[in-house]
C-alpha cells in the first residue's frame, strides 16, 4: 500500500482501535488456553502481526508533528481495517448500553465516524475477520452501513457485480466449470419441446431464473413424483446375500429417483449391476477363467465379457462411468477431479444398466420394459 499521511488524531483512533483488537484477542487466546481447546492455527500469527502493527502506530504517534505518514504493507492494511471495524462494533455496542455522558457519546460517535470512513478508504481485498466473538447481542446500524460501503468498496456495487447464472438442462453441466459426469458420452437426444414447458420460453420470466410475473389461471395440479423403472426381479438372483444387497438398493434406488437425486441413484445402480454380474459369473467361473475372490475381479471387463456380442462400441465409455460413479462419493477425488451427474447422463446410465441386465437375463431391455416401483415382495422384509 502507498504511503499516505492522516491527522494525528487520526493516528491516534488507529492506535486504539488496534490497542482494542489486541487486548480481545489475548483474552481470547489465554481462554481457550484454560480451556485446553486449541484455537485457530492462525491465531498466534494474526496476534503477532497486530502487536507489531501497535509498535509502528506507537512510534508514529510519538512524533511531534501534526500530521502523521503511515506506510503499511498489504497485510498491515487489512488489519488496520479489521481492527477500525472492531473498534466501530465495539463503540456501537456501548452507545446502545447507553454508557458516557453526552459530551463523551458525541465524541464516541465522531470517533466512529473518523474509524469508518479511512477504514472503507484504506480498504482493499482481502478483508480479514478477526477470529473473535461478537461483542454484542445485534448488529448496529452503523456496523451494517460500514460492512456495505466496504463490499462495495472491495467488489464493487452490487448492482453490477457478475450475476451466478443458474444451471440449465441443455447446457449438459450442472455446474459452471465444472466437467459433466456424462461428458465423456456421446451426445443424447432428448425431446426439446418438453425442455422448453420446463425452462419457459422467455417471455415474462424474471432475472432468468425461469419465474414468470403473471399469475396462473388455474392452481397447478399436483406433482407427481417419477416411479423408478423396474431394473430386474430380485427374485432370479441365486445368491442369498447378493439377493438381500440387491433388495436394499432396489428400495433405495426406488427414492433417489422419485426425489430426483441423480447422483446417488447412479452410485446404486452401479451396485445393483455389479451385483447382477457377480451373481452371473460365479457359476460360470470356469467360463470366463475367474479365480480368487469376487472383489478381485474386475466388473467393468467382467460385464463386457458377460454382455458378449450384445455390448455395442459405446458401452465400453458408458461401463467405465458407471463403475467410476463411486468415486461420487468420495471427497478427496472429487476436489482433484471434480463431477456432476446430470438427469441425461443418469438416463444414459440407466439404459445401457437395462441391456446389460437383459444380456444377463435378469430382466426386460430398459426401452421396453413398462416402468413401475420396485414390487413389495422384491424389497427386503423388516
Amino acid at each position: 500500500m502507498p504511503e499516505f499521511q492522516v491527522k494525528k488524531v487520526v493516528a491516534v483512533c488507529f492506535l486504539e482501535a488496534v490497542k482494542l483488537s489486541l487486548e480481545h484477542i489475548g483474552a481470547h487466546r489465554l481462554e481457550m488456553s484454560q480451556q485446553g481447546v486449541a484455537g485457530p492455527d492462525n491465531l498466534p500469527r494474526m496476534y503477532g502481526d497486530i502487536r507489531r502493527l501497535r509498535d509502528y502506530l506507537q512510534r508514529c504517534v510519538s512524533a511531534y508533528d501534526d500530521v502523521v505518514d503511515l506506510d503499511l504493507a498489504d497485510v498491515d492494511a487489512s488489519l488496520l481495517v479489521a481492527c477500525c471495524r472492531r473498534a466501530v462494533e465495539s463503540i456501537e455496542n456501548r452507545l446502545d448500553m447507553g454508557a458516557g455522558l453526552k459530551n463523551e457519546r458525541e465524541w464516541m460517535i465522531k470517533k466512529r465516524t473518523v474509524l469508518s470512513d479511512w477504514a472503507v478508504e484504506i480498504a482493499a481485498k482481502p478483508l480479514i475477520e478477526l477470529p473473535l466473538a461478537r461483542i454484542g447481542q445485534r448488529k448496529g446500524e452503523a456496523e451494517r452501513a460500514l460492512d456495505t460501503r466496504l463490499l462495495n468498496k472491495v467488489f464493487g456495487d452490487v448492482n453490477q457485480r457478475k450475476k451466478i447464472v443458474p444451471p440449465s438442462s441443455k447446457g449438459g453441466s450442472l455446474a459452471t466449470g465444472i466437467a459433466s459426469f456424462g461428458d465423456a458420452m456421446n451426445a443424447v437426444s432428448f425431446d426439446e419441446s418438453k425442455q422448453d414447458e420446463q425452462e419457459g420460453d422467455g417471455d415474462g420470466d424474471v432475472s432468468g431464473y425461469g419465474l414468470r410475473d403473471e399469475a396462473p389461471s388455474a392452481p397447478p395440479p399436483a406433482e407427481r413424483k417419477p416411479a423408478a423403472p423396474q431394473l430386474l426381479d430380485r427374485r432370479r438372483i441365486r445368491d442369498p446375500r447378493l439377493r438381500s444387497l440387491i433388495g436394499v438398493d432396489l428400495g433405495s434406488f426406488q427414492r433417489c429417483v422419485a426425489d430426483g437425486d441423480h447422483r446417488l441413484a447412479t452410485v446404486l445402480l452401479a451396485s445393483v449391476v455389479e451385483a447382477a454380474v457377480i451373481d452371473h459369473a460365479i457359476p460360470r467361473r470356469g467360463e470366463f477363467g475367474l479365480s480368487g475372490t469376487p472383489d478381485t475381479w474386475a466388473p467393468q471387463d467382467l460385464l463386457l465379457r458377460v454382455m458378449g456380442d450384445a455390448a455395442q462400441p459405446k458401452d465400453r465409455a458408458q461401463a467405465f462411468h458407471l463403475f467410476a460413479s463411486r468415486n461420487l462419493l468420495r471427497p478427496s477425488l472429487q476436489m482433484v477431479t471434480p463431477a456432476v451427474v446430470t438427469q441425461a447422463s443418469f438416463e444414459q446410465l440407466l439404459e445401457f444398466a437395462g441391456r446389460a441386465l437383459h444380456a444377463m437375463g435378469f430382466g426386460a431391455p430398459a426401452k421396453t420394459a413398462p416402468p413401475g416401483a420396485v414390487e413389495a415382495e422384491d424389497l427386503p422384509q423388516a
